[in-house]
C-alpha cells in the first residue's frame, strides 16, 4: 500500500511540475502577444472614431501605442542597412524623426474608418535570432488578411521590428526603396526625398516620441 502511495505521489509531482513548466512557457510568450493585442485594440478604437477624430486626431491617438509597440529608431536603421553610415549624425537623427512621422501618418491614413473590421491573433511562435512572431489576421467583409509581426526583446521590452503583410516584408520593401534612393541621389538627396514624401499627408502634428 505504501508503495502505491509513493507511486501516486511521484505521478502527482510529475504532473504538477509539467503544469508549472507549461505555465511559465506560456507566460514567456505572453508579452509579445500582449504588445500586438494592445496595438490591435487601439487600431479598432481609433477606426471606430476615425471620422470624428480626423487625420490629426487619429495621428495623436495612435502615437503613444505605436511608440510603445514599435522599435522605430531600430527599424529605421535596419531599413538602411550598410547605408546608415553614409548619413551624418545630424542626418541620422533627422531621418529617424521623419521615419517616425511617416509611420504614424501611414497608420493614421489607413485606419481611418470602421465597418466591422476585427483583428484575430492566430499563432505565436519563435522566430530566428531569439525573436517572436505573432501571426494575426484582419477580418474585413468576410475576408481574412494575414499580418504577421516580428518582435525582438530590447532592454526587457518586446517591440515590433518588422511587419509582414500577405507574405511581403515591410522592412524589405523599405530597404529596397531607401537604398535605391541613396545610391541614386546620395544622402542629401535621400533626406530631401523623404521630406517631399511627408508632404503628401495633411498637416502632421508635432509630437515628441514616447519612450
Amino acid at each position: 500500500m505504501k508503495a502505491v502511495v509513493r507511486l501516486l505521489r511521484g505521478v502527482l509531482a510529475t504532473v504538477v511540475i509539467g503544469a508549472c513548466i507549461g505555465v511559465w512557457t506560456a507566460a514567456a510568450a505572453e508579452p509579445a502577444k500582449s504588445v500586438v493585442a494592445n496595438l490591435d485594440d487601439q487600431l479598432v478604437a481609433t477606426m471606430k472614431n476615425g471620422q470624428d477624430l480626423g487625420f490629426a486626431g487619429r495621428y495623436k491617438k495612435l502615437a503613444p501605442v505605436i511608440d510603445q509597440s514599435f522599435d522605430l529608431d531600430r527599424i529605421a536603421k535596419l531599413a538602411l542597412g550598410s547605408h546608415w553610415s553614409k548619413l551624418s549624425a545630424e542626418q541620422q537623427q533627422q531621418y529617424q524623426s521623419m521615419f517616425r512621422k511617416d509611420t504614424l501618418a501611414t497608420y493614421a491614413s489607413r485606419f481611418d474608418s470602421y465597418s466591422g473590421q476585427s483583428f484575430k491573433i492566430t499563432d505565436v511562435k519563435d522566430a530566428p535570432g531569439g525573436r517572436r512572431q505573432v501571426n494575426t489576421v484582419i477580418v474585413s467583409n468576410g475576408d481574412e488578411i494575414p499580418i504577421n509581426y516580428v518582435l525582438d526583446n530590447s532592454d526587457g521590452d518586446w517591440k515590433i521590428v518588422n511587419v509582414v503583410a500577405k507574405g511581403v516584408s515591410d522592412l524589405a520593401l523599405k530597404r529596397g526603396q531607401y537604398t535605391s534612393s541613396i545610391n541614386e541621389k546620395g544622402a542629401d538627396g535621400f533626406i530631401k526625398q523623404f521630406q517631399t514624401q511627408l508632404k503628401k499627408y495633411p498637416t502632421i502634428p508635432n509630437l515628441a516620441a514616447e519612450s
